[in-house]
């Protein structure tokens, strides 16, 4: 027997859309009986069975490629392992979905696919001809997905609660989690050479516009919002900022030098060390219990639906897939 590890991970949003929560899982797989050598077709040669349902090698290629993975065989094996681990699990997903009579409709796929056309700037269909990609089959993800996203839902997400005696007993139980350190905001010009600084310094100190010499002169990223660092704790910046927590508001410090140039700070405002409220803790705390309930719950689900799902793996199979130019 070989232990399967299925595991869901982030595949590129666009390409297979569902990122399911991650749950790693040892069980013993019965390995599907040989089907023949490397010479057998693709079309021919089974990777896995569920439920009888055969998956075929040459189906696991193209979900591979379609997944945005690298050429197949510049991929590590326990890459391609885990990803028919993946295919196993989402057919039997499948599977439920449709033993529930979960439906999915044309007007929520396309709905579906004009948020990706939304989100990415540019026509959905043309972008995966460009990579490649076969936009129907493509499609019939998108209605997998769809499918698992509401058996997800129904399974899972609405089982769950949070009541707001929950959340004050998190608060309360979890204090130290809630205290805030003194906390400062800032603006910085970053500027390559030395004497660059000390020219803005003075200029800074004549009293001009801090932000709009920023905008002007910096070179780190945030120059476009006039060198505005937001607000930070000790600690959360590299060391050579240190040197603000001991400066007035309105100050500005010293040239600084680090890796990346010659800094120059304002400091904006300062706040005070303290607690966060559970006014303001609330729904943070709420998704935290909410997310921890929701894993619990999808990890008894997924083991009961998994015994009572039969499914066979051939790990072989994966091996033995030829390079392009031996494939016959």
């Amino acid at each position: 027997m070989k232990h399967s590890r299925i595991i869901y991970y982030a595949a590129p949003a666009l390409l297979l859309g569902l990122l399911f929560f991650s749950c790693k899982k040892e069980n013993d797989v019965p390995v599907v009986p040989e089907t023949g050598g490397s010479t057998v077709s693709a079309d021919l040669r089974v990777v896995a069975t569920v439920n009888g349902d055969p998956i075929m090698l040459a189906e696991f290629l193209e979900r591979f490629a379609r997944a945005g993975f690298k050429p197949y065989h510049d991929v590590a094996f326990e890459v391609k392992e885990d990803f028919l681990n993946r295919l196993i699990e989402r057919k039997m997903m499948l599977r439920e979905a449709q033993r529930m009579r979960i439906k999915i409709g044309l007007p929520e796929i396309n709905q579906r696919i004009e948020r990706i056309r939304a989100e990415n700037g540019k026509d959905v269909k043309e972008m995966l001809t460009g990579l490649g990609i076969d936009f129907e089959k493509w499609k019939a993800d998108v209605w997998e997905d769809l499918m698992i996203e509401r058996l997800m839902a129904r399974a899972v997400s609405r089982q769950i609660s949070v009541s707001s005696a929950d959340i004050k007993r998190y608060y309360q139980e979890h204090q130290l989690e809630f205290e805030k350190p003194e906390q400062v905001r800032v603006r910085q010009i970053v500027v390559a050479a030395e004497a660059d600084a000390r020219r803005v310094l003075e200029s800074a100190r004549a009293g001009t516009d801090f932000a709009a010499v920023a905008r002007e002169r910096s070179t780190a990223p945030e120059a476009e919002r006039g060198g505005d660092l937001g607000y930070f704790g000790m600690g959360e910046m590299p060391s050579e900022f240190n040197v603000v927590f001991g400066m007035q508001k309105g100050e500005v410090s010293r040239i600084v030098k680090s890796p990346y140039g010659y800094h120059i700070f304002k400091l904006e405002d300062r706040r005070k060390a303290g607690r966060i409220g559970l006014d303001e803790a609330y729904r943070d705390i709420e998704e935290k219990l909410r997310k921890e309930k929701e894993d619990r719950r999808y990890k008894a689900w997924i083991k009961e639906l998994r015994s009572r799902t039969k499914f066979e793996v051939n790990y072989k199979a994966l091996a033995e897939v030829p390079m392009p130019e031996e494939q016959p």
